[in-house]
């Protein structure tokens, strides 16, 4: 087993890092039509919203870039 165990520490040291995940969660509802986000919120309580002219990318990706991230590099930002 050590055998076994040196090889699994060996192929970790190897690995690359992971890119930091973000989860979005978003609220739907079947035959309605999906409104465009205005507010994301992380699980800290910071809040994000749509600035004039800001498409809805743009602050999904200034939400991703400013929000907290847990332990591994996830990040949970959810719509209001």
């Amino acid at each position: 087993m050590q055998s076994l165990e040196k090889r699994i520490t060996a192929l970790e040291a190897q690995t690359a890092q992971a890119e930091p995940l973000t989860i979005i969660r978003r609220l739907v509802a079947p035959g309605k039509p999906q409104k465009e986000l205005e507010c994301l919120r992380d699980s800290n309580g910071n809040e994000w919203r749509r600035e004039p002219g800001e498409s809805e990318q743009g602050l999904i990706d200034r939400g991703i870039l400013e929000c907290a991230r847990h332990a591994g590099g996830v990040a949970s930002l959810s719509s209001q």
